[in-house]
């Protein structure tokens, strides 16, 4: 962690654009995180902040993302996990995962920006969409591959979205409209 992850209660309440009374009532309602210093001041890490803002679905000041955006890929298929990398790497950070539930682990340790799912690989694949889509993280899901069922079960699941096919160009524009980090490359 460095200092420019650690924020005053001041500097949060700029960046939720409100006024400082409200962060206090966050802090004391325990819908923020936080920590004290020794001298018992507020501060709020950078990741806690952005949970924050994506839970409440508060919009993320574009100059306060510092990092890429985190993408977690859950595709059992090497050739099209591999199409998606090719696709996304130059755009956010990756992580692909060739099993839902290590997928799933991942997701409680470190809450990404957004999760991609084959959902051609198996029956249980609408399940671990329904489960990250409904969850209080709010994690946008999209769903790619497959014919119009899996189109309307991912909808039915709660995907934010569903990819036809890997095409390059459409796949960036599509991410970057649910991530919501400005014009795709």
């Amino acid at each position: 962690m460095y200092a420019d992850d650690l924020f005053t209660a001041p500097q949060v309440a700029k960046i939720c654009s409100t006024d400082l009374k409200t962060i206090h009532n966050w802090v004391n309602r325990g819908e923020m995180k936080y920590f004290r210093t020794p001298g018992r001041h507020l501060r709020f890490r950078r990741e806690d902040i952005l949970e924050f803002l994506n839970r409440f679905g508060y919009p993320v000041p574009a100059n306060f993302r510092a990092t890429r955006p985190r993408v977690i890929v859950i595709d059992s298929v090497k050739s099209s996990s591999k199409e998606i990398t090719r696709a996304l790497s130059r755009e956010v950070d990756l992580e692909v995962f060739r099993d839902h539930m290590d997928a799933l682990l991942a997701i409680g340790k470190q809450t990404p920006s957004l999760v991609l799912v084959n959902g051609t690989c198996d029956s249980a694949m609408m399940h671990v969409v329904e489960r990250i889509a409904t969850n209080e993280s709010r994690v946008p899901v999209a769903v790619y591959g497959g014919g119009g069922d899996i189109e309307k079960k991912s909808r039915e699941a709660g995907a934010a979205a569903w990819i036809t096919k890997i095409d390059d160009k459409l796949l960036r524009r599509q991410v970057v409209d649910l991530l919501g980090t400005g014009p795709a490359r």
